[in-house]
C-alpha cells in the first residue's frame, strides 16, 4: 500500500508539471501577441505558473504524505492487527496451556488421589488380613488349650479311676485276706473245740470203762466166793450207788 501511494504521488506530479508546461506555453504565446502587456504580465504569468505548479506540487506532496499517512496508518493497524492477533494466539495458547497445565495438575491430583485410595485399601486389606489371622491364630491356640485340657482332664479321670480301681483292688484284697483270716481262725477255733470235746469224750468213756471194769471185776470176785463157800454169805459189799459222769451209763449196785 506505501508502494501504491508512492506512484500516485509520482504521476500527479507528473500531471502538475504537465499543466505548467501547457500553461507557461500559452502565457508565452500571449506575450508575443501583447509584447508590451505580455512583458507585463509575463512575470505575473511565470509567477501564477509558479504559484500554480507549487500549488500542484504541494497538492502532490500532500496527497502524498496523506498517502504516506494512510498507509502508515493502514500499516499501523495492520501492525497493531497483528501484534493483536500476534497477542490473542499468545494468550490463546496461554490459556491452552494453563486449561493443559490445569487438567494435568487435575490429573495428577486423581492420580494421587486414586493412589491414596489404592495405598489405603491395600492397608485396610492387610490390616484386616492380619485381624483375620491373629482371630485364628487366638482361635487355634484356644482350642489347643481347650484340648490340652481335655486331655489333662482325662489323664486325670483315668489316672482317679485308675487309683480308685487299685484301691478297691487293695481293699478287696484286704478284705478277702482278713475273711481267709477269719474264715482260719474259726477253722481253728472250730478244730480246737472238736479236739476238746473229742478229748472230754475220750476221757468220760475211759472212766466209765475204768468203773465198770472195776465193779464187774468186784461182781465177779463176789459171785465166785459165794460159789465156791456152798453157803450164801452175807454180802460184805454195801449198797453202792455209782453215777458217772458218761451220759449213757448209769450203775445201781445193792
Amino acid at each position: 500500500m506505501l508502494l501504491a501511494g508512492a506512484v500516485g504521488a509520482v504521476d500527479a506530479t507528473g500531471a502538475a508539471a504537465g499543466v505548467a508546461g501547457l500553461a507557461a506555453a500559452g502565457f508565452a504565446a500571449a506575450g508575443l501577441a501583447a509584447a508590451g502587456f505580455a512583458a507585463g504580465f509575463a512575470a505575473a504569468g511565470l509567477a501564477a505558473g509558479f504559484a500554480a505548479a507549487g500549488l500542484a506540487a504541494g497538492l502532490a506532496a500532500g496527497f502524498a504524505a496523506a498517502g504516506l499517512a494512510a498507509g502508515l496508518a493502514a500499516g499501523f493497524a495492520a501492525a497493531v492487527l497483528a501484534a493483536g492477533l500476534a497477542a490473542g494466539f499468545a494468550a490463546a495458547v496461554l490459556a491452552a496451556g494453563l486449561a493443559a497445565g490445569f487438567a494435568a495438575a487435575v490429573l495428577a491430583t486423581g492420580l494421587a488421589a486414586g493412589f491414596a485410595a489404592a495405598v489405603l485399601a491395600a492397608g485396610l486389606a492387610a490390616g484386616f488380613a492380619a485381624a483375620v489371622f491373629a482371630t485364628g491364630l487366638a482361635a487355634g491356640f484356644a482350642a489347643a488349650v481347650f484340648a490340652a485340657g481335655l486331655a489333662a482332664g482325662f489323664a486325670a479321670a483315668v489316672l482317679a479311676a485308675g487309683l480308685a480301681a487299685g484301691f478297691a483292688a487293695a481293699v478287696l484284697a484286704a478284705g478277702l485276706a482278713a475273711g481267709f483270716a477269719a474264715a482260719v481262725l474259726a477253722t481253728g477255733f472250730a478244730a480246737g473245740f472238736a479236739a476238746a470235746v473229742l478229748a472230754a469224750g475220750f476221757a468220760a468213756a475211759l472212766t466209765g470203762a475204768l468203773a465198770a471194769t472195776a465193779l464187774l471185776a468186784g461182781f465177779f470176785a463176789e459171785l465166785a466166793a459165794t460159789t465156791f463157800a456152798g453157803v450164801r454169805a452175807p454180802s460184805t459189799l454195801a449198797t453202792a450207788s455209782f453215777t458217772r459222769p458218761t451220759p449213757w451209763a448209769s450203775f445201781r449196785l445193792s
